[in-house]
């Protein structure tokens, strides 16, 4: 009985062995149509096909003008007006064909085209897998695909992804730019464009690199990664990534970004950017800083939020929101909000804004500052101003010279105050020095008062309408209350560099409980 099941089990392996061994095998070229037929026994035992050839295998039809055929090795070689057609989508022509039953491949020379639709691949040597519709070139080709034209040493296209492949000194040409890259994907029906290298577009507008990414040619829309740039006449803008609309000409980059200026010297740092270009606008978050060189300085702006406007190809215009600190080597300052017009060099702090300048404080509810072209030339305190000057350099003094009145006006000569100008309601006080040497403190008010500095000392004082003031020697003197109504030294506050410009000490929080 095991011996007539075993037998049984033999039978039906070799059945199904033979069955498999049938369904692998091609089948052979089939003849449909020919003007004459005849036999080369010299070329083993081919036969001749003249005149109007149409050959079937698999049903993919070939056409050609003469064409031998090899039953023994089921292949078929052809030239004149080749022609494969499959199904009722692609076309593949040339002059010279050489094709394998066995394997379905295509060799295909001279004048090659294979058309699909829209979309049209032109090379001198193509090899044609038909059972998976899939056209390889490996010595230079080229595929035109509505507005575009791709070129490159190496091709492949996939008919049924309907997406090509394309390494080695690829260039894709639009009427409006032109792609650079050295490995690219295309897809013939979005007409999108894949980066998988090092690749450039270059427009007459601008000028983009990056590394890896995507554009899509037919909504202008892109993609871009790894060391992107995008470079227009007077911009740069570079990130980890970036987002562009060639149509609406909106850029958007995330994390690492900088947005330079070439013209106007600036630069915005930030972990997100969006750039405007018809608006000549950015809107920087996350990180936001904006630079600008003054001479051979540069000065620092840092808050939540940055929208930066061009007013034209020499200035520009910025507003700083929350939690605003900026950064001169000179100059210091921290408020909620402030604005920056480069045309007027007019920068304005408002939110409870305090300017530092070499040991002197600035206090009141609005701070406006003359930049200048090259240096600060000044700054104007307007209402309930005040200023506070450290008498000596040591952080641990603890005499300083104190103005307040309803406005203060300074003038900034080689990076320090040279003189001070307190109108209404004017008030000081301050510690005049004898031989370098604080002697006693004086005490005025008055309408206005006029104080010049000298090495960051005050060198004379003078009032309208004239008065002396209440005069105290040191001896007698309560050092810790000698301090004008208002009195408010914030050193702690003050950006140390340009590398702190976003640390700031945590809020205190309320007690919110249900009483």
């Amino acid at each position: 009985m095991f011996k007539k099941l075993l037998y049984i089990f033999f039978l039906c392996l070799i059945c199904f062995q033979v069955s498999a061994q049938k369904k692998s095998e091609a089948k052979l070229i089939n003849i449909k149509n020919a003007e004459s037929l005849s036999y080369d026994k010299e070329k083993d035992n081919a036969k001749v096909l003249r005149g109007n050839v149409i050959c079937e295998h698999e049903g993919t039809l070939l056409h050609c003008d003469t064409a031998y055929i090899y039953d023994e090795t089921n292949q078929m070689r052809a030239t004149g007006h080749i022609l494969i057609t499959k199904g009722d989508s692609i076309r593949v022509t040339g002059d010279k064909l050489f094709y394998d039953g066995k394997t379905k491949l295509a060799t295909l020379q001279n004048n090659v085209k294979c058309v699909e639709k829209d979309m049209t691949l032109t090379t001198n040597i193509l090899t044609f897998d038909v059972a998976n519709s899939i056209a390889n070139y490996y010595d230079g080709g080229k595929i035109v695909n509505k507005d575009n034209t791709l070129t490159s040493k190496n091709g492949h296209y996939y008919s049924g992804l309907k997406e090509a492949f394309f390494q080695y000194d690829v260039v894709l040409t639009n009427p409006e730019y032109k792609m650079n890259s050295d490995t690219l994907r295309y897809n013939t029906v979005s007409r999108t464009a894949y980066f998988l290298g090092p690749s450039i577009i270059i427009s007459k507008e601008d000028y983009i690199y990056c590394e890896n990414g995507w554009y899509n040619t037919a909504k202008e829309k892109a993609q871009f990664s790894k060391n992107s740039l995008l470079m227009t006449k007077e911009q740069k803008l570079t990130g980890d990534s970036l987002v562009y609309d060639r149509t609406e000409k909106i850029g958007r980059a995330y994390r690492n970004v900088r947005l330079i200026d070439t013209a106007q010297k600036s630069v915005l740092f930030g972990d997100f950017v969006e750039y405007k270009e018809l608006k000549h606008t950015a809107l920087v978050t996350q990180k936001a800083i904006y630079a600008r060189i003054i001479e051979k300085d540069t000065m620092f702006i840092a808050a939540d939020t940055l929208y930066h406007v061009d007013i034209d190809s020499v200035d520009n215009f910025l507003n700083a929101f929350h939690h605003v600190r900026i950064f001169k080597s000179n100059m210091q300052g921290v408020c909620d909000s402030a604005s920056l017009n480069t045309k007027d060099s007019l920068m304005q702090m408002f939110g409870t804004p305090v300017l530092w300048t070499h040991r002197s404080q600035s206090t009141s509810k609005i701070i406006k500052v003359d930049i200048g072209k090259n240096s600060v030339k000044g700054f104007k305190l307007d209402e309930k101003a005040f200023l506070i000057n450290q008498v000596d350099s040591l952080l641990n003094a603890d005499k300083f010279n104190q103005l307040s009145g309803k406005t203060i006006t300074g003038i900034i000569v080689q990076d320090t105050v040279r003189r001070v100008v307190v109108n209404g309601n004017a008030e000081i006080l301050y510690f005049p020095k004898n031989k370098k040497k604080a002697g006693a403190m004086n005490k005025t008010n008055c309408s206005e008062i006029f104080m010049w500095f000298k090495n960051g000392d005050i060198e004379r004082v003078s009032f309208r309408p004239k008065t002396l003031g209440n005069i105290e020697p040191m001896k007698s003197l309560d050092i810790e209350n000698a301090k004008l109504k208002g009195f408010n030294w914030q050193y702690e506050k003050r950006p140390k560099s340009r590398w702190e410009l976003h640390f700031r000490e945590p809020e205190k929080l309320e007690d919110k409980r249900l009483k």
